[in-house]
């Protein structure tokens, strides 16, 4: 059974970082991290938009 500890945001990111260092190494860390950002605009907002005329039926006619 596997107990869950209670962390920090803060010490969340330091054991992540720490636990890609030992498998990636220093370089293959920083590479992998370079991949991600924080981005901008509002998802749910931007995929109500997106969407706001999506039927599940339209797929179903499609059979997918």
């Amino acid at each position: 059974m596997t107990t869950t500890t209670y962390r920090t945001p803060q010490k969340t990111v330091e054991q992540g970082f720490q636990a890609l260092v030992e498998k990636l190494g220093c370089g293959g860390a920083v590479a992998f991290i370079s991949q991600y950002e924080a981005g901008e605009g509002n998802y749910t907002v931007e995929r109500k938009k997106i969407l706001a005329d999506f039927r599940l039926e339209s797929l179903r006619k499609k059979n997918l």
